[in-house]
């Protein structure tokens, strides 16, 4: 089993295709080489691997979303896209590593279910190729928010190694409606796989229903801008088929406390034995300054509080103004703002998180560092979809109108928010809340300002979403690099290089079609 997924790794290039992949199938109705289960779990594992890991060989997003700076290489954060092939090793993982397993295992499923034997449990089969379009559907959504025009109908064909592109508001369509079927076919009376097979809902069928939904409200808030009767559609039929209520439904796999099977962040952090991360200013000065107690899960290793010095090198008493600042004082955390006077005697026993400058090669040892939780639990679970999300977009689907969501949109929001802490276990919720910039009343901004900051708060660990959230309600609060005026985050990865290559005339087709190979290209989604 090894050997065979180890060629599937190596064999299978850049469109998803494979014309060895045929080797696989010998018998094809009692396949003896590949259990169908195994190559489901793997591309859900990778599923998780893709979205949640840092490597800057694919996955800058995190970076994206300001949260982290970088130390000795700064170019990701620098937004350089040349000096790595980072859309070739996103591309490759999602196609490869998930889309070519999860199509084979449904292959063989699906063979299993036309030729059924008198111990064939024709429904649980069923449930297991349910859960697999819904995890293909999710991935071929993220192919969309990260190239636009994409490979779908003819990707994946072992014969066919120059897949026409895609366009991707037709894609998202059949992401929905893959979803959709999905759905229709689900036997909640059964399980799908079993716990060892399915390491996110252990087999739950309800679960994954409550996650395909949840999948569906936010692909429809996607449409708002784009497409508001069919935004309006797919929200409503997500949320009278149930989403997710608490932070017991979030989309979070729990990880392996030996290599290989540790969190991708920990991987990075710890067992790489490099230095590459520490917490941004960008973050750090946000949560201070708002006097938000998820800083301390966030961020980790306050620093010594600089206190000035005389000519003859002796401490000085110190006064400062700041808009907020979390001081650890003698063991002892106080929230301070305003005129602020430490006195000399204080030095050595007063700390404070501070986040290296983001876009700059930062020092390692003089900032704060990144989640304790990340660095101290390789089983810390990664996360695609959390309950904290669905409260923000219920908030602003109040706000557009025309959703049949039930409440007010200050409910939501407050919900979203204190989700957010539970998930990360955050004390000072209700000061949080009760603050005149962060009450939803009060706060400045519109509804896609507000809501859209807070969302940037609770999607910490989670770039990718993070980066697509402000990409769609451009809310203010990322800053432009050092030396320049306006953000140049790119709005999308320009296609491999290798595709370039090997598929140069669809690949031009698609590009041309999008407005451009060009990081500034906009998603069709991305309407302001």
């Amino acid at each position: 089993m090894k050997k065979i997924l180890f060629l599937i790794l190596l064999t299978i290039g850049f469109f998803g295709c494979d014309d060895r992949l045929d080797e696989l199938n010998t018998d094809k109705i009692n396949p003896a080489e590949v259990d169908p289960s195994s190559l489901f779990t793997r591309g859900l594992v990778e599923t998780f691997n893709n979205m949640v890991t840092p490597n800057v060989n694919s996955n800058p997003f995190k970076l994206y979303g300001q949260y982290w700076s970088q130390t000795t290489y700064p170019e990701e954060s620098q937004y350089n896209l040349t000096s790595r092939n980072i859309p070739a090793g996103f591309w490759t993982n999602v196609y490869r590593d998930v889309l070519v397993d999860l199509k084979e295992a449904k292959r063989l499923i699906s063979l299993e279910i036309e030729n059924p034997t008198p111990s064939t449990n024709v429904v649980q089969l069923t449930n297991q190729v349910a859960v697999i379009d819904i995890l293909m559907a999710y991935n071929y959504a993220v192919l969309v928010d990260v190239f636009g025009n994409v490979p779908f109908t003819e990707a994946l064909d072992p014969d066919n190694i120059t897949p026409a592109y895609d366009d991707a508001s037709s894609v998202y369509d059949n992401v929905l409606t893959m979803i959709d079927g999905a759905l229709s076919a689900v036997d909640a009376s059964e399980d799908g796989f079993t716990g060892g097979q399915d390491v996110l809902y252990s087999g739950d069928m309800m679960a994954w229903t409550k996650f395909a939904n949840s999948v569906k409200f936010r692909l429809g808030m996607r449409l708002a801008d784009v497409n508001s009767s069919k935004s309006v559609s797919v929200v409503n039929s997500a949320l009278n088929a149930g989403v997710f209520t608490s932070n017991a439904d979030n989309a979070s796999m729990a990880y392996q406390s030996a290599a290989p099977n540790t969190n991708p962040v920990y991987s990075a952090l710890v067992l790489s034995g490099r230095s590459d991360y520490v917490i941004s200013n960008v973050l750090a000065d946000k949560l201070n300054s708002t006097m938000d107690g998820r800083l301390f899960r966030y961020a980790s290793g306050p620093i010594d509080f600089p206190f000035p010095t005389d000519d003859n090198d002796v401490t000085q008493d110190t006064t400062f103004t700041t808009d907020g600042l979390f001081l650890i004082i003698d063991g002892e955390t106080t929230h301070v703002s305003g005129e602020v006077t430490l006195t000399a005697d204080q030095e050595g026993s007063v700390s404070y998180i501070q986040g290296g400058v983001y876009g700059t090669n930062n020092s390692f040892n003089a900032f704060s560092k990144v989640s304790a939780l990340l660095y101290d639990d390789p089983e810390y679970p990664g996360t695609i979809l959390n309950y904290a999300e669905l409260e923000f977009l219920m908030a602003e689907a109040v706000e557009r109108g025309g959703y049949s969501v039930t409440g007010t949109a200050e409910e939501h929001y407050n919900a979203g928010i204190q989700a957010s802490f539970d998930q990360w276990g955050a004390s000072g919720y209700v000061d949080y809340i009760a603050q005149p910039e962060i009450a939803y009343a009060t706060a400045s901004g519109d509804y896609k300002q507000k809501i859209g900051f807070q969302m940037w708060v609770a999607l910490y660990n989670q770039g990718f979403e993070s980066w697509n959230t402000w990409k769609r309600l451009d809310f203010d609060g990322l800053v432009p690099l050092p030396g320049e005026t306006d953000l140049s985050i790119p709005l999308r990865l320009p296609y491999p290089l290798e595709e370039a290559q090997l598929n140069g005339q669809n690949l031009s087709a698609a590009a041309s079609a999008i407005g451009g190979d060009e990081v500034t290209t906009k998603i069709f989604w991305d309407m302001n």
